[in-house]
C-alpha cells in the first residue's frame, strides 16, 4: 500500500483516511471516556448512594475558627509523623470531623481521619460508603487507559495522530463550508460521508483545542529531554519527587508558630474558607506554612483560572513571606499559556452551561469518528479497493471486528460498569478494582462477540443489549438500593437524577441506532463477513 504519486490534496486524503482508521478506534474510546469524564462528579455520586449529600445554599462567607481542629491536627502529627517532610491539615467549619496528611518514610501520603470534639482517630468512610472509583474510572482511561506512563504514550501517539488526521481532513475538503450545511439522508455511503462532515466542521474548534491541549499539559512526559537539559544547565535536579516540598530543610531545629492566627488572615485576605494548611520540614528552622484558600466554579465570577490562593508564612516567626490571590494569572507567558491550556482541557473553571456544552460537542466529535470508521467499511462493501491483495478479505474483517467492538462495544463496558457498581458485594476487598475490571471483561467480551459473529448481527445484538443494560438501570438501583430517578428530583439531588436520565437518553439513541442497523449497516456487514 503505497503513497499516490498525486496533489497534495489527493495525498491528504490519503493520509487522513489511513492515517485516522488505525487509530480511531483508540481515540474513539479516548473521547467517549473524556466526554463522560465532564460530569465526573455526578457520576462519582450516584456510584456512593450511601453517601448523603448536603444541598445547602451557598451564603456570604465569614471567617471561621478552627483552632480546636488545628490544635488537634498538630498534636496528631507530632506523634505520628514526626520527622515527616510534610503535614497537611483540611480544616473544616462545622463538622464533625477533618483530616490530616503526611509524606511517609517511603516518600507517599499518609492520613488519618480526626474528631473535631476529642481530636481522636475516627475510622473513615469505609464500610459505610462502598468503595468505587466513580466516575475517576472515566478519567484515568482518558488519560493514560489505566496503564501508567505507558498508557500516556499511548495516548499521546493517539492524539498526535488525531491532530494529523484532522488537519489532513481539512486540506481535503475544499467545501468545508458547504459541508456544515449539507446532508442527505436515506442516500447510503453519501449520507455517510455528509453526516462525517458535517459532524467534523462542527466539532473542528472544539477537537483542535482538546486534542493539542491534552497534549501540552503532559509536554513533560512527551518531551522530558527538556527537564534534562535544564538540569544540565543549572545542575539542579527538577521533577524528582511526586509528593512533598521543593525546599530545602536548614538542619537546625525550630519551634512552630500558631497556625490559627494565621488560618485567619488567609481567609479575611481571600475572602473565602482555608482548603488546606500544608506545613514543610515542620520542625526545622526553615519551616514554611502555606495556607490555601477554597475555589469553586459559582465563586470564580468568569475567571478562567481555577488556581487556588496562597498565603506563605514563616512557619517559625509568622511573617508573611508572599501572597498569590486566588485566579491569579502567572507572571511567566509561557506558563500562564500552559495553565490556560491544562484550564479549557480538564475543565476545573467551568459552571454546568459550559460543562454541557462540552458534553455535547465530546458526543459530536465521538460520533465523527465512530462514522468514518464504519464509512470506510460501507465504501469498500460497494467497492473493494484490493489495498492488501489477497489479504484485503481478512483484513476489511478485521476492521469490520473492531468497529463492532469500538462503537458498540465500549458503550456497553461504560454501562456495565455502572451495573457493577450495585451488583458487587459491598464487602468485597478492593473492590473498586473489580469495577474496572468488570468493564475491561465486558469490552473484551464485545470483541470475542464481534470475532464470532457476523457483523450483521454482532452490531444489532451489541447494540441492543446496551440499550437494555441503559434502559433498566433505574430499575436496578431501585432494586438494590431503594433510590430512584424521581426520588432524586424531589429532594434536590440533580446529579444524581441527571445521571439517570442521561443513561435512559443514551439508551433511546442506542435503541433507535439497533433498529436502523439492522435492517442496512448490518446486512451489509453480514455479506463481507461470510
Amino acid at each position: 500500500m503505497s503513497l499516490p504519486q498525486q496533489g497534495l490534496r489527493q495525498r491528504m486524503a490519503w493520509l487522513h483516511t489511513w492515517g485516522g482508521l488505525w487509530v480511531c478506534w483508540l481515540s474513539f474510546a479516548i473521547f467517549l471516556t473524556g466526554t463522560l469524564s465532564v460530569f465526573v462528579d455526578p457520576i462519582s455520586h450516584w456510584m456512593r448512594p450511601e453517601l448523603v449529600e448536603q444541598h445547602a445554599e451557598e451564603s456570604a462567607f465569614a471567617p471561621s475558627g478552627h483552632d480546636a481542629q488545628l490544635a488537634h491536627g498538630v498534636r496528631h502529627l507530632q506523634q505520628q509523623a514526626q520527622g515527616s517532610s510534610m503535614w497537611e491539615l483540611w480544616p473544616r467549619a462545622g463538622e464533625r470531623e477533618f483530616q490530616v496528611f503526611w509524606i511517609n518514610a517511603s516518600g507517599y501520603y499518609s492520613d488519618a481521619h480526626l474528631s473535631t470534639v476529642t481530636g481522636a482517630e475516627v475510622p473513615d468512610d469505609a464500610g459505610k460508603v462502598r468503595d468505587t472509583s466513580g466516575g475517576n474510572h472515566f478519567v484515568e482511561f482518558h488519560h493514560a487507559l489505566h496503564a501508567g506512563s505507558i498508557g500516556l504514550w499511548i495516548v499521546g501517539v493517539a492524539s498526535a495522530a488525531m491532530l494529523v488526521a484532522l488537519i489532513s481532513g481539512v486540506i481535503t475538503h475544499k467545501r468545508i463550508f458547504k459541508d456544515f450545511f449539507t446532508f442527505r439522508p436515506g442516500k447510503g455511503q453519501r449520507s455517510w460521508l455528509d453526516a462525517h462532515n458535517l459532524l467534523g466542521v462542527l466539532t473542528l474548534p472544539f477537537l483542535f483545542v482538546i486534542v493539542y491541549s491534552g497534549l501540552a499539559i503532559s509536554w513533560s512526559t512527551y518531551m522530558p529531554a527538556v527537564i534534562w537539559a535544564q538540569e544540565l544547565r543549572t545542575g539542579e535536579k527538577t521533577n524528582v519527587r511526586d509528593y512533598g516540598p521543593v525546599s530545602q530543610p536548614s538542619g537546625r531545629p525550630g519551634a512552630m508558630t500558631p497556625l490559627a492566627p494565621l488560618v485567619l488572615r488567609a481567609e479575611q485576605t481571600f475572602g473565602s474558607p482555608v482548603y488546606a494548611v500544608v506545613v514543610n520540614h515542620p520542625g526545622d528552622a526553615a519551616m514554611t506554612v502555606q495556607v490555601y484558600s477554597s475555589t469553586s466554579p459559582s465563586s470564580q465570577q468568569g475567571q478562567l483560572l481555577s488556581t487556588r490562593g496562597m498565603m506563605t508564612f514563616d512557619g517559625v516567626s509568622g511573617a508573611l513571606l508572599a501572597t498569590q490571590m486566588p485566579h491569579a494569572v502567572p507572571a511567566n507567558p509561557a506558563r500562564a499559556t500552559m495553565r490556560t491550556l491544562d484550564e479549557l482541557h480538564r475543565l476545573h473553571f467551568a459552571g454546568a452551561v459550559i460543562r454541557w456544552l462540552y458534553f455535547l460537542a465530546g458526543l459530536a466529535g465521538t460520533a465523527m469518528m465512530a462514522v468514518g470508521a464504519i464509512l470506510f467499511m460501507v465504501k469498500r462493501r460497494v467497492k473493494s479497493l484490493k489495498e492488501f491483495g489477497a489479504r484485503t478479505p481478512q483484513v476489511y474483517r478485521l476492521i469490520d471486528v473492531l468497529n463492532v467492538a469500538s462503537v458498540a462495544g465500549l458503550p456497553l463496558a461504560c454501562i456495565a460498569y455502572l451495573w457493577s457498581n450495585r451488583l458487587i458485594p459491598l464487602a468485597l476487598a478492593e473492590r473498586h478494582e473489580w469495577e474496572v475490571a468488570a468493564f475491561f471483561a465486558a469490552w473484551l467480551a464485545a470483541l470475542v462477540h464481534a470475532a464470532c459473529r457476523p457483523a450483521a448481527l454482532a452490531w444489532s445484538e451489541q447494540l441492543w443489549t446496551a440499550a437494555a443494560l441503559c434502559l433498566l438501570l433505574p430499575a436496578l438501583n431501585a432494586v438494590t438500593t431503594g433510590q430512584q430517578v424521581f426520588g432524586y428530583l424531589l429532594a434536590g439531588d440533580i446529579e444524581r437524577g441527571g445521571v439517570e436520565l442521561a443513561v435512559l437518553a443514551f439508551g433511546a439513541v442506542l435503541a433507535v441506532a439497533a433498529l436502523r442497523a439492522a435492517p442496512k449497516v448490518a446486512y451489509r456487514g453480514k455479506a463481507v463477513a461470510s
